[in-house]
């Protein structure tokens, strides 16, 4: 919000310009020059004597010997005064307030990311360095004394702006911290070389060097432990061994790295594309010192090797950040370290982005436009749930419908705007505020349209979610399952009445991540009938299939050798009938349920993945695999 403010004050700074220079062109209109006893210009009065066609000297002495008419109108003096050719405007101070409101309008920008950035209390710091400045930028504009606002005006700039890096510097790492000796020898060496010429930069520390990758500590009680965490990595003598075992996990698209700790080695895993991989084995000598590191950055016990241990930290990588989670447990063989690292934000934006079909995607629209209704979205773990609750939440009307959205306070989403979040807390001794039945009350008290359930705790919760969804409110929730027919029952699990939720529930949309195939490497091959014939293909409508390379020459740049890079999702979603209620509000088998869905007309995963296999976006061989799990 700092940022609209902004511009929308530099536009109202500039209007106001543009209005006084107007002003001062133009037009003021000039005071009417009113004759003797008259009201306007040209009103002489019964007594006007025709002009006389001699010059006047307005400026002449009056003649005092003449002597005075009782009647005549008391003398006015006009009093002349010089006026410079800029009337009203002065360019040269207006120019230097306008630069130093562009000065202003930079600086305030940073501080409103760096507050976010380092979690510095924005909601504290913006609204001081920003209504500081604006209030003594409006007040410059009606003092008549210009050496006595602007002067303020650089007051107003400099105090807010020096308490706030003064109050930075002292919450962040030496390394981060501005204005400081080194920073600005390193500002200026920066300056300098992009100029052509040559200067050394501050000399970087040893943890600073190798591959581009920055941690971060988090997860501790407070944020001095997280920051003691930080610097006792750092002073580990592997510290750099550690950041470059995580790059090269980053590095290979990897969204998990598996450490095998036996007595002679270390067996090397990546899970990419949702796929393990081997990698060579390590030796322990550099491997054990680097997992002491990672352990020490998390707070964890580095000699503890039986016990099972867990942490958290955080990385920036190529600019882009990342929340990492490291899980040790011992093995009959030593010891097994997982690390897992996902982004922080969703990187679609679209529901195309996620391979929805254009008509799929007018039928979930039109769901989530209903007024009423419960439409539950459903995945398996790690399989994009999270991405595509987001991107399709962006989808929907926020702005002429109001939203409310309710997340456990442990496990927070990323925000969604025009949804405001209440959050709620699980476990015992949970402050009544904070409890999640008192927290849906409130919110129910605010007669929503639209009710945003991210997790559905238990039964009651669920429950009551589905009275709302009966009398005039939309429901969204999400719930982990492999298909539409098990979200279903998975629900029913959490000892939700069968009859309220069957008689609730509108809609189910359930998706799975498949590999596409690497547009560089992939090859077309041509199916055989048999598999047409298996899959349902009439014979000639395709002419080819893609795999990976059979036998390649080289190794993939872009794919690494993989034969797929990236991946897209395949949906199913099926629209609850009657008969599919019915089903539901007596407990009914998955498979029972799945069987009305296909009469009613559900596309079921294989019938949308063969299409992906048909466009050449992904291999029969993937659609198998993802088929089976």
């Amino acid at each position: 919000m700092i940022r609209y403010s902004i511009i929308v004050f530099s536009v109202l700074a500039l209007c106001s310009c543009c209005a006084a220079q107007a002003r001062a062109q133009g037009l003021t209109p000039a005071p009417l020059d009113l004759g003797p006893g008259g009201t306007g210009p040209g009103s002489a009065g019964p007594a006007a004597q025709p002009a006389s066609a001699e010059p006047v000297d307005e400026l002449a002495a009056p003649d005092e010997s003449a002597p005075a008419s009782p009647d005549a109108a008391p003398a006015t003096t006009t009093t002349a005064f010089a006026r410079g050719s800029g009337h009203y405007f002065n360019w040269i101070k207006m120019l230097a307030t306008w630069l130093f409101f562009l000065v202003w309008v930079r600086t305030t920008d940073w501080v409103s990311t760096d507050c976010q950035d380092h979690r510095l209390q924005y909601v504290r710091w913006n609204p001081i360095v920003f209504g500081t400045f604006i209030g003594f930028y409006f007040l410059l504009w009606l003092l008549p004394w210009f050496w006595l606002g602007f002067p303020l005006l650089v007051v107003s700039y400099f105090v807010p702006l020096t308490m706030y890096i003064a109050y930075r510097n002292q919450q962040v790492p030496e390394s981060q911290k501005v204005l400081t000796r080194s920073h600005l020898r390193y500002c200026l060496a920066s300056m300098v070389n992009r100029l052509g010429g040559h200067m050394e930069e501050e000399k970087r520390a040893a943890w600073e060097k190798g591959p581009p990758i920055k941690f971060d500590a988090t997860g501790a009680a407070t944020e001095r432990d997280d920051r003691a965490h930080l610097l006792a990595a750092r002073q580990l003598e592997h510290f750099n061994e550690a950041r470059g075992a995580v790059a090269e996990m980053l590095q290979r698209r990897a969204s998990a790295m598996m450490w095998d700790f036996s007595q002679q080695s270390v067996t090397v895993r990546y899970m990419i594309d949702g796929v393990w991989h081997n990698d060579d084995p390590k030796e322990r000598e550099k491997t054990d010192p680097a997992l002491e590191v990672l352990k020490v950055l998390c707070g964890l016990n580095p000699e503890e090797r039986q016990q099972r241990q867990d942490g958290r930290f955080l990385i920036n990588y190529g600019g882009i950040d990342y929340k990492a989670a490291l899980t040790s447990q011992a093995t009959q063989t030593g010891e097994r370290v997982v690390i897992q690292v996902e982004t922080e934000n969703v990187q679609f934006k679209t529901l195309d982005d996620l391979g929805m079909r254009p008509k799929m995607q007018e039928q979930l629209i039109q769901l989530l436009n209903g007024k009423q209704g419960f439409v539950l979205f459903s995945a398996m773990p790690a399989n994009g749930l999270r991405s595509t609750t987001k991107v399709t939440l962006h989808k929907t009307d926020r702005f002429t419908r109001e939203f409310l959205a309710a997340e456990d306070e442990a496990n927070p989403y990323e925000h969604v705007e025009n949804i405001p979040v209440s959050f709620f807390r699980l476990g015992d001794n949970v402050p009544e505020a904070k409890q999640i039945d008192k927290v849906l009350v409130r919110m129910f008290r605010m007669e929503p349209d639209v009710i945003v359930m991210r997790d559905l705790v238990n039964g009651e919760v669920v429950s009551l979610l589905c009275d709302r969804a009966v009398d005039g409110e939309l429901v969204i929730g999400t719930i982990r399952a492999k298909d539409c027919a098990e979200a279903l029952l998975r629900v029913l699990a959490l000892k939700v009445p069968p009859k309220a939720f069957a008689k609730a529930v509108t809609a189910v949309l359930n998706q799975r991540l498949i590999r596409k195939l690497c547009e560089t490497c992939k090859e077309a091959y041509e199916p055989t009938p048999q598999i047409l014939q298996q899959l349902g293909i009439p014979a000639g409508r395709i002419q080819a299939f893609y795999r990976p390379p059979q036998e390649p020459e080289k190794v993939c740049p872009d794919c690494g050798g993989i034969g797929y890079r990236g991946r897209t999702a395949v949906f199913e979603l099926m629209i609850v009938d009657d008969a599919i209620r019915r089903l539901v509000a007596t407990g009914a088998k998955t498979d029972d349920i799945r069987l009305a869905a296909r009469k009613a007309g559900m596309q079921n995963f294989q019938t949308e993945g063969l299409l992906l296999v048909a466009k050449g976006i992904t291999s029969l061989q993937e659609l198998t695999r993802v088929l089976k799990q």
